[in-house]
């Protein structure tokens, strides 16, 4: 089951996790074949009726840059047609179901194929951060050589980097390195 209840809500990441399949800044396919779809959809407890095809990676690749423009949008009207076109576009159909026992919320219709499920599922999540958090909690990471989206989950929505270890402690390091040749540059006088 997936939640739209929450910006810090696991479901969040059914977006980033698609979108930073591609880095557009180095132009690298990170997931070329099936079975990184495959491993993606494992990822998010996305349980699978039948084996992955190449038209669902077709797929998958096609929504990547729909979903990237909602990071990227310039406000949430913007953002929010974006989803409510991907809702449309993957056949969401809102329904409730107790097949566990328990009352929740499915977007998808019950026999849309698994990249329509994903679509509806992030797209829903992403409403769910804009409408709880607002469009602040998107972002596009702002370190060197990085263009990964994420959400921003931390109180202060203070999260400039799509990782903190990575991207930050590179910005961090040559931050330094900056203040240390400046520091051994002689004061002309």
């Amino acid at each position: 089951m997936v939640r739209f209840t929450s910006y810090s809500e696991p479901s969040v990441t059914l977006a980033e996790d698609l979108v930073n399949t591609y880095n557009i800044v180095r132009n690298i396919e990170k997931m070329p074949e099936v079975d990184g779809l495959s491993a993606l959809f494992a990822q998010h407890g996305m349980p699978l009726a039948a084996e992955l095809s190449e038209a669902d990676l077709a797929a998958a690749h096609r929504l990547r840059p729909v979903l990237r423009e909602v990071f990227g949008a310039p406000d949430e009207a913007t953002a929010v047609a974006l989803l409510n076109r991907v809702l449309a576009d993957h056949r969401a159909v809102p329904h409730y179901t107790d097949h566990d026992g328990t009352w929740h919320l499915h977007v998808a219709a019950p026999d849309a194929s698994p990249v329509d499920r994903y679509a509806a599922n992030a797209a829903m999540a992403l409403l769910g951060v804009i409408t709880t958090g607002g469009m602040d909690r998107l972002h596009v990471c702002v370190g060197n050589r990085c263009a990964e989206v994420f959400v921003d989950t931390s109180r202060n929505q203070s999260r400039r980097y799509c990782s903190p270890l990575i991207c930050g402690n590179r910005a961090h390091a040559a931050a330094h390195r900056a203040r240390r040749k400046a520091e051994a540059v002689p004061q002309g006088g």
